[in-house]
């Protein structure tokens, strides 16, 4: 029998997270990991962790599944006893330990009725590096599941694909025109092209041939004239058409026999998750969404009620717990959901995002930067084919405020237009009826105005006597990036701007702004944008004598 050599690879942000959440016990924490068996070496590549009060294998990538514990055991002895013959299995077949700065890892393996244990040497790995070696299918088809099916039953499962797709179905690589095969055992996947737009993983789209018609596909007559099949029996179903949308995390060693058998594993898996929701949910209509949190290193997939996942605020608190997220802003509602297709620069309205990524440094050494956390759109003079020039400017500003806002996720609302925003004014009694359709300034307050009323965003008001003096609330400044981490609003006279971060270098007494100038009026394009658009200034930028306002939104709390 020949022995299998067992080879890791931990994501470098795991050992972090684990370090920052502390292993308080035994078993603190559940290790996640693929696994692909190459030449008798079993690869296991540890991209995430959960805690072990949590099962979320149905909200994990298919083949992104438990391998493991972290913990805090004395001795490794304790963990063979902690994992009895009745607890132990390939899902904990390692164990981590991390103290202060030594990491140690075992393999745990059953021999003769008895756990033992083996230390492993690792390697570790970027969350970059890592995505080189890892690769996504996705699949998404339409399918008719039956609403009255009283429970998850697999041989229903099993019989509906038969039938829809077959045993053997035929998929098809959509990016490459390339089809995929069974067959090719000692092919691996590496050679595969992945044509991206810059995503954060390599995701392949995968087309399932399926069966349209509910006549047998085998010993049939063929005739060159339509047969009409005609059955009497009982019928008592209702169909619902549903929408799979599945991913497969596959390792690029893996040959095309394991991805495609992968592959088809996971449509099974989506279909059972689909089908469990319509058992306890038989009057609504399942949808699938994916969401990609910047602190993990895998997607999280969710089914729920059609575009209702918002309202699913005790799902959301328990995957923000399992994976030790933030509760200070949302990440799994519909508004955070991946966009696989979008271009990465872009929003909804074809309009740039974070512009300020990429720029030049501020020239400022050794010095502190607090930026912007988030995403936001740049919003300036002319967009839309509508002139406001020499009036808009504040506007402007106000849409990339809320602009931030809808990027994370707290509200599904459209950014307003301008003559929105007049007519926000209005309806709260700020401004007449006249105010509607004109060319009349606002500044900070009517933008904090407007944010509250509208959002329910709570505004801090910084007010300057001369604009030259901003360095003297830079320290403000830095604390309100790195704190709320949102876009601010300065305005004075007849201009305005917006203020994407600050760098600091206290000893030699130097400060920068990072400016977003929506004054600029020429094309949206990156290359034309940064230096001009956006760029770093010094309080001089701003005029000596005339005084200033900024609106420093505050971020809320919550999922």
């Amino acid at each position: 029998m020949d022995v299998i050599r067992r080879e890791v690879v931990i994501c470098k942000d795991v050992l972090q997270g684990l370090e920052k959440n502390g292993l308080s016990k035994i078993n603190a924490f559940v290790l996640l990991g693929v696994n692909i068996n190459v030449e008798n070496v079993l690869k296991t590549y540890i991209i995430g962790f959960v805690d072990s009060s949590f099962n979320v294998d149905d909200n994990c990538p298919y083949n992104l599944n438990t391998c493991g514990l972290a913990g805090n055991a004395d001795l490794i002895e304790n963990v063979q006893e902690y994992l009895d013959n009745d607890q132990f299995n390939e899902n904990y077949s390692l164990y981590l330990k991390i103290v202060g700065s030594q990491i140690n890892l075992w393999e745990l393996k059953k021999i003769d009725d008895a756990i033992q244990s083996e230390k492993l040497e690792f390697q570790v790995q970027t969350k970059e590096e890592l995505s080189n070696n890892l690769l996504y299918f996705r699949t998404c088809m339409k399918l008719e599941l039956d609403r009255k099916i009283n429970d998850c039953d697999s041989l229903y499962t099993a019989s509906l694909l038969e039938k829809k797709i077959g045993l053997k179905p035929l998929f098809y690589i959509k990016e490459n025109k390339q089809y995929f095969g069974k067959l090719e055992e000692n092919k691996t996947i590496d050679g595969i092209k992945v044509k991206t737009n810059k995503l954060d993983y390599e995701v392949l789209n995968i087309s399932v041939y399926q069966n349209l018609s509910n006549a047998s596909t085998e010993n049939t007559d063929i005739s060159d004239f339509p047969i009409i099949h005609q059955t009497n029996e009982p019928f008592d179903e209702e169909l619902v058409c549903c929408q799979l949308d599945v991913l497969c995390v596959v390792p690029k060693k893996a040959t095309y026999t394991q991805a495609y058998n992968l592959i088809y594993g996971s449509i099974v898996k989506n279909v059972q998750s689909i089908q469990s929701f319509l058992v306890s949910n038989p009057k609504d209509l399942p949808a699938v969404h994916h969401f990609l949190p910047d602190k993990l290193c895998h997607f999280v997939t969710i089914v729920c009620s059609h575009n209702q996942i918002d309202s699913y605020s005790n799902l959301r608190k328990k995957l923000h717990n399992a994976f030790h997220l933030s509760m200070d802003r949302p990440l799994f509602r519909i508004s955070n959901a991946y966009q696989f297709d979008a271009k990465p620069a872009l929003n909804d309205d074809g309009l740039l995002t974070n512009v300020h990524e990429g720029l030049s440094p501020s020239g400022i050494k050794n010095g502190k930067i607090s930026l912007v956390q988030g995403t936001y759109t740049f919003y300036h003079y002319g967009q839309g084919g509508f002139n406001d020039h020499q009036w808009g400017c504040a506007y402007r500003s106000l849409q990339t405020l809320y602009s931030w806002f809808k990027w994370q996720g707290w509200t599904n609302k459209p950014v307003p237009s301008i003559r929105d925003i007049q007519q926000i004014l209005v309806d709260m009694g700020d401004k007449s009826k006249s105010f509607v359709g004109s060319s009349d300034w606002i500044g900070s307050m009517e933008v904090s105005f407007v944010l509250n009323a509208h959002l329910d965003v709570t505004c801090r008001i910084m007010s300057l006597r001369q604009g030259d003096t901003l360095n003297s609330v830079c320290l403000e400044l830095s604390e309100h990036f790195d704190r709320h981490g949102t876009p601010v609003m300065i305005g004075g006279g007849v201009l305005a701007h917006t203020i994407l971060g600050v760098d600091i270098n206290e000893e030699l007494g130097a400060v920068k702004f990072l400016v977003l100038d929506p004054h600029y009026t020429g094309s949206d394009s990156i290359k034309s944008i940064q230096g001009k658009g956006v760029c770093w200034k010094e309080a001089s930028f701003w005029k000596k004598d005339t005084f200033y306002n900024l609106c420093l939104p505050l971020s809320f709390n919550g999922i």
